[in-house]
């Protein structure tokens, strides 16, 4: 899923109440309605759209993979609704949210001092620089950084070239940037490379560097399941640990396949899920191209 990525190396995130934080400071429904047309819906899960997403509380079979590692993982994985995206109104600026945030910071030590910007008890200000390489993101991470402004972060936009983006990406030199977590169907041992801590300074997958004990026992569940009901609980049990970190700030997806064609095609009401299937059911209608050529239309 795409999202805002936090570098869980840096220690101004190292705190879980300032990644929540964070979290309220993005205005999806505003974006989706004044920028997107619409067209989006929220990412809350890795496997969003699918049924690998993790919804409610863990039920069974997950809380019998989640409890012998329980001290392992985030509070509240066991006993609390999974992590979704946090809604906002219809405004950029979501008072409500930012008062949610303001709590969450202070309760982590950031106190907004004279000047109007938050500090820790060392006097170290909050300075978060989120990085972007295309222009065509300008217009989703200013309002973005507004918002984190207006709680007393000293926040600010830095659109680079590819090149050094790509650099500094690959070298961990970040605070906050756009990624993708480009989820299997068929997850497996690959997931060690996006969350596993053996590789978490190693791999461009790990782009935050997550370093979980109680993530990698999860992941080995699901690469060692050897049928399909085990392996869509263990990845259930692992989107809602992952989403309990709260080191990503999901942004949107697109259900629908947008296709553009002549009316002389047809195709059947249901078709295989997440397939565009246009090679396989889809047909030619003689009579509807005869039509569109008697009326000029079609040549």
């Amino acid at each position: 899923g795409q999202s805002f990525v936090m570098n869980l190396r840096l220690e101004k995130f190292s705190d879980p109440q300032v990644r929540k934080a964070l979290g309220y400071l993005f205005n999806f429904e505003w974006s989706n309605e004044s920028l997107f047309f619409g067209q989006y819906e929220r990412i809350h899960s890795f496997w969003e759209n699918s049924d690998f997403a993790a919804t409610g509380k863990p039920n069974r079979e997950e809380m019998a993979l989640l409890e012998p590692i329980s001290e392992k993982l985030p509070m509240g994985v066991l006993t609390e609704e999974v992590v979704m995206g946090i809604s906002s109104g219809k405004r950029s600026m979501d008072r409500n949210n930012l008062r949610e945030a303001s709590k969450l910071l202070e309760q982590a030590g950031w106190i907004v001092d004279s000047d109007g910007l938050r500090r820790n008890s060392k006097g170290e200000t909050l300075s978060i620089e989120v990085l972007e390489r295309s222009p065509a993101f300008d217009r989703i991470v200013l309002p973005f950084v507004e918002n984190l402004r207006a709680v007393g972060i000293d926040a600010n936009y830095n659109r680079v070239d590819p090149a050094q983006y790509t650099d500094r990406k690959r070298s961990y030199d970040f605070d906050i940037i756009t990624d993708q977590f480009r989820m299997s169907l068929e997850p497996g041992s690959g997931l060690k490379q996006y969350f596993g801590s053996e590789t978490a300074d190693e791999s461009v997958f790990n782009s935050m560097g997550i370093k979980s004990e109680g993530i990698d026992i999860l992941i080995d569940h699901v690469v060692n399941a050897t049928d399909k009901d085990t392996l869509r609980i263990s990845v259930r049990a692992l989107d809602r640990a992952l989403r309990a970190y709260r080191f990503w700030i999901p942004q949107w997806y697109n259900a629908t396949h947008r296709v553009a064609y002549w009316d002389i095609f047809e195709h059947p009401d249901q078709i295989a899920p997440y397939s565009l299937g246009q090679l396989d059911y889809w047909w030619f209608n003689a009579e509807k191209a005869a039509e569109l050529k008697s009326k000029g239309v079609l040549r």
